[in-house]
């Protein structure tokens, strides 16, 4: 279920999650499974956007679990992936609560430096989703470099760096984080091969070359350095979400038909199999978009109200 999950399979890893681990667990009374099985449902009804009973089987079926069992740390860890919810339902007061009030201080009182860097960087990615950049570019430098550099963790210092590299380019120093991307974080990644990390890094540099009117370029780093890398991991989420971002590159190009079949064939039919629909709203949007820019308006308006109430947010990102 695990590796299902990892490919994008969500539905046959929630049917062996529900029929195959569940049901043994309480044949057995196994508690602490079961709240952990439970936790795993609940990550991937999160990524099909079913954030309500995502968000409930944290509190109601492993919130109680944990505090019976007096784990301080698997509380500390579910309080986490709630607040990861409250966050992405833009509830960032209360996510910025938990992160200070209920992570941090059982992992002080425990010792762990490492977990203690994380929720801090979490705390960081709050603020910068409210604008408080300065705020969260220290965080980043002063709270969670310094410990990823004392325990040695490579691949954490190179994920922060490029956390950093985010936040200056929203700042609007592009040519600093261009420059982080692919003088520290793509070597870095290429020596250990790790494709996907790869991938997505590339992807930051098309964002930003696209912004920059490099459409050329973007574009073929998108076909040629993001496209192959998830066809070999089998990412089929990945992949529809590449194939947008291509089709709006197309789509400033002026090929709104290339555009509008990448949406309908290649995009949207992945979504529908995933039942994602947030991402679905997402593309029914941008479908709405490019008929509407054909002159096709009774067309686009039939697909803005399928599209009512999509942002976006489960596309908009890699």
């Amino acid at each position: 279920a695990d590796i299902l999950q990892l490919r994008g399979e969500l539905d046959e890893a929630l049917r062996i999650r529900r029929d195959e681990q569940i049901p043994v667990y309480e044949r057995f009374g196994d508690v602490r499974s079961l709240a952990i099985t439970q936790g795993k449902i609940a990550d991937i009804l999160q990524l099909r956007g079913e954030l309500d009973e995502a968000l409930r089987i944290r509190r109601d079926e492993q919130i109680p679990v944990y505090e019976r069992l007096g784990d301080v740390r698997s509380l500390a860890i579910t309080q986490g992936k709630i607040a990861d919810i409250l966050q992405l339902r833009g509830d960032l007061d209360e996510a910025l609560r938990i992160r200070r009030e209920e992570e941090i201080p059982v992992y002080e009182r425990l010792g762990d430096e490492r977990s203690l860097a994380i929720v801090r960087g979490n705390v960081a990615d709050i603020l910068q989703e409210r604008n408080e950049l300065d705020e969260a570019l220290r965080i980043r430098r002063e709270e969670e470099i310094p410990v990823y550099e004392r325990l040695g963790d490579v691949r954490s210092l190179a994920i922060t760096r490029g956390q950093i590299a985010d936040i200056l380019r929203l700042r609007g120093d592009l040519d600093e984080a261009l420059s982080i991307w692919r003088d520290e974080q793509i070597p870095f990644y290429e020596r250990f091969g790790d494709v996907r990390s790869l991938a997505i890094t590339r992807g930051k540099i098309a964002d930003i070359l696209q912004e920059r009117g490099e459409l050329d370029e973007a574009l073929r780093i998108r076909r040629d350095e993001q496209m192959p890398f998830y066809e070999r991991l089998g990412d089929v989420r990945s992949l529809a979400i590449t194939r947008g971002k291509i089709a709006g590159i197309l789509r400033l190009r002026g090929d709104l038909d290339e555009a509008l079949r990448i949406w309908r064939e290649e995009a949207m039919p992945v979504y529908e199999r995933l039942g994602d629909e947030r991402s679905l709203a997402f593309a029914r949007g941008q479908i709405a978009d490019i008929v509407g820019a054909h002159g096709k308006l009774g067309e686009g308006l039939r697909c803005q109200g399928a599209a009512a109430g999509g942002d976006g947010s489960g596309v908009g990102g890699e």
